[in-house]
């Protein structure tokens, strides 16, 4: 796929007590764009993104819902020297208030000669109540 894709880069931090968390199975894995709904870097309680020993870069990380109803939350790593490259991403569907889902994305293409990891969270408007 030679298409570009512009991801905003918003850094996340760490802090506060998190929820334990439990495993979700991402309904999505795939390269995309960013998905319709809110930014919500602070649903983001960890984050870890790196290369293996042949060059495959994967993430790995907790989303935890700190609002009052189930609410879907799409992650999108970008790993390039630039703003620009090919990102991929899961969606975690339904993470229940109070709860944290983890997520898992393999095989995210590096762009540029010298590649960081980038996230987006967007929490995506469900119609829960």
């Amino acid at each position: 796929m030679t298409a570009g894709l512009m991801v905003a880069v918003v850094l996340a931090g760490c802090s506060g007590e998190d929820p334990q968390p439990r495993p979700s199975e991402p309904t999505e894995s795939a390269e995309s764009g960013l998905a319709e709904g809110e930014p919500d870097m602070g649903a983001l309680t960890s984050f870890t993104c790196q290369a293996d020993e042949e060059g495959q870069w994967s993430a790995t990380g907790v989303i935890a819902n700190g609002e009052e109803t189930s609410e879907s939350y799409q992650v999108t790593v970008l790993v390039a020297d630039s703003d620009a490259g090919n990102a991929k991403s899961t969606l975690l569907d339904q993470v229940q208030p109070g709860e944290s889902a983890t997520f898992d994305i393999a095989e995210i293409p590096p762009n540029g000669e010298e590649p960081t990891c980038r996230v987006t969270v967007i929490r995506i408007a469900t119609g829960a109540s």
